[in-house]
């Protein structure tokens, strides 16, 4: 019994062990798929996670990326929330509670322009105008909503109208607009046709820029000061004329805060290391950067593991093999001793089988005393038949050491009762046979 216990306890530590190899092997070599939200709204992002996948794909074969998609920014930002993905790319200015950030893929200008002839210049003259709105851009109005009330101009006192870059031409040139609000990475594709459309319409179209825009980025850190060069923007004309600072949001890479640290900080590795890659997928990439370590805005924290991949404290291969040994042989001694209770309280409540055995020699032993000779040799015989199969059953470990005494016990009395039988009916006919003559000599005499 005690060394089927020992195979049962040494074969559930192989399979635990086995278990848990296959497991860290799952994780640490790439066998693993992760979900990544996007907008399905926003071409861009739509056009990023593609450019992600295909680059894992490539560089882990064994890594699966799956798109999820969202209605909108703030769709992607509670799938993340939620638990639903592992990865989202999102706005800064639509956040998720539980997102931090692994990378940052681009920057998006803040700015207003104007056709020619508007007189809108400047942002204090923006009240009791109308604002186009570029379509499909759900988080623009929020966000304008904010830069309003940052002046003290009151959000409802400023009209919107939702247009196609295909319909700025007709609201310009009779106008219906005085501005139109953009949101977009500098140099990226909507800026020359938006220029096009607004010349076509009312001549050449001015831009001004966000005053105050260091302080507004510090009241709300979810935004940014981003500097822009005289022609940043592509259009007939140099688009700033001058050199501007203004708003911008970031579009990032981000992870759930549970993700393991080693894991968030190879994907960071990979989107950092794999820019000339992206950026031939995707020109909108080409603004990819390392966010910074020093920056402690809560509303965008750092995920632990890309900082330390960034800052070097990465821990290395053998420092991981290191953990995941420890690991090993922890859950190995934990399932031993978890395997070994479980046996010893199997053992304990068990449901007893009766010692068949052992009953059937006692009853045997008991039955000696009221057998007839005859019949003596039959009990002998059976007795020695149930202990050659208790032998046999000790042998192969199917019986135990109390049965296997008493079977031992029981076979002596029994062989010890059946002599002592044996020489009490030898004894009886003996006296049976001396007896006889005796009782016969006074006939022979009278005779």
């Amino acid at each position: 019994m005690i060394r089927r216990s020992k195979t049962t306890v040494i074969a559930l530590g192989v399979i635990a062990a086995a278990a848990v190899v296959a497991a860290l092997v799952h994780l640490l070599l790439g066998l693993l798929s992760l979900d990544i939200a996007v907008a399905k709204t926003s071409e861009e992002d739509r056009q990023a996670a593609q450019a992600l996948t295909q680059l894992f794909e490539t560089q882990h074969p064994r890594v699966r990326i799956r798109t999820i998609y969202e209605p909108d920014r703030l769709g992607t930002a509670a799938a993340l929330d939620r638990g639903e993905t592992q990865l989202a790319l999102i706005r800064s200015d639509a956040a998720p509670k539980d997102g931090q950030t692994l990378v940052i893929l681009r920057r998006d200008a803040i700015v207003f322009v104007a056709p020619g002839g508007s007189a809108v210049d400047s942002i204090a003259k923006l009240k009791g105008s109308t604002i186009g709105l570029l379509d499909g851009r759900k988080l623009d109005p929020r966000l304008l909503d904010l830069i309003l009330t940052h002046f003290g101009i009151p959000p409802a006192s400023v009209h919107r109208k939702v247009l196609t870059v295909d319909q700025l031409t007709e609201a310009a040139r009779s106008r219906q607009i005085g501005s139109v609000f953009v949101v977009a990475p500098v140099g990226g594709p909507v800026w020359l046709p938006l220029f096009t459309a607004l010349r076509k319409g009312s001549g050449a179209a001015k831009l001004f820029e966000i005053d105050e825009a260091t302080a507004i980025a510090k009241e709300h850190p979810v935004l940014d000061t981003i500097d822009v060069p005289k022609g940043s923007f592509l259009g007939s004309l140099p688009a700033p004329g001058d050199d501007i600072t203004t708003l911008s949001v970031s579009h990032r890479l981000v992870a759930r805060g549970a993700m393991p640290d080693w894991l968030a900080g190879e994907i960071t590795r990979e989107v950092l290391t794999g820019k000339p890659r992206l950026v031939a997928l995707d020109d909108d990439l080409a603004g990819i950067e390392a966010p910074d370590t020093d920056d402690k805005v809560q509303a965008l924290p750092i995920h632990p593991g890309a900082a330390a991949y960034l800052t070097g404290n990465q821990p290395s291969l053998s420092d991981q093999a290191q953990n995941a040994a420890y690991w090993i042989g922890l859950m190995i001694s934990a399932a031993a001793s978890l395997s070994a209770a479980g046996i010893a309280l199997f053992k304990r409540v068990r449901p007893r089988q009766p010692p068949t055995r052992v009953m059937r020699l006692l009853e045997i032993w008991l039955a000696v005393s009221s057998t007839d000779p005859a019949g003596l040799e039959d009990l002998e015989r059976e007795a020695d038949a149930l202990a050659a199969e208790a032998i046999r059953a000790e042998a192969h470990g199917r019986t135990e050491s109390v049965e296997m005494r008493l079977v031992a016990l029981l076979v002596t009395h029994v062989r010890e009762a059946v002599q002592r039988r044996r020489t009490l009916g030898s004894r009886s006919s003996a006296q049976q046979s001396s007896a006889t003559p005796a009782t016969r000599a006074p006939f022979s005499a009278k005779t």
